[in-house]
């Protein structure tokens, strides 16, 4: 507008080529003031167009809004009563794997008591056999010398060897061992 108020001024000073320039100058401003207006216009009717539909969208998305809130509370309720399962499940199983490591170590002690046991009752099995060669060896030497005192009574009568003599004695064998 400033422009169109000077431009009589202005046509006095600068002369005839000077004024189509200036005329080219204010028809511009004017074109893109007009321009300008409308693009308003037009920038506002979108902003209202953009505005109805975000209404539109607030009023569909309110219903799944809603039922993604409700889903979310069962996911919620949902996890509370697993990890609550979850918790009784890790007790119960630390209470089994506690009762199976005491199990263990007593059966561990009675197998270390059975085994004190098998070798107490292997020491005196093996006394009992080494005893038992004893006495059976002392009764062949008895034997023997039995059996050459009664050959020496009777010069002729050879004695008959006993069920002992000619055999291995692996008992008599340990014993001369110990």
């Amino acid at each position: 507008m400033l422009s169109v108020s000077v431009l009589p001024l202005q046509q006095q000073a600068g002369g005839n080529a000077a004024t189509s320039l200036q005329v080219v100058a204010e028809v511009s401003t004017v074109v893109i003031a007009v321009m300008s207006m409308l693009l308003l216009v037009v920038a506002l009717a979108l902003v209202w167009q953009l505005k109805k539909v975000v209404g539109s969208l607030n009023v569909h998305i309110q219903p799944v809004a809603e039922r993604a809130r409700v889903a979310a509370e069962n996911v919620e309720y949902i996890s509370a009563v697993v990890r609550e399962d979850v918790q009784r499940a890790r007790a119960s199983v630390s209470g089994l794997s506690d009762r199976l490591k005491e199990a263990s170590d007593r059966m561990e002690e009675r197998v270390e008591e059975f085994n004190a046991l098998m070798d107490v009752v292997q020491d005196e099995t093996e006394s009992v056999l080494l005893d038992t060669a004893a006495v059976v060896r002392g009764v062949r030497a008895g034997a023997q010398s039995m059996g050459e005192a009664g050959a020496q009574a009777t010069p002729g009568d050879t004695p008959e060897p006993t069920p002992l003599d000619g055999v291995d004695d692996p008992v008599a064998e340990s014993e001369a061992g110990r």
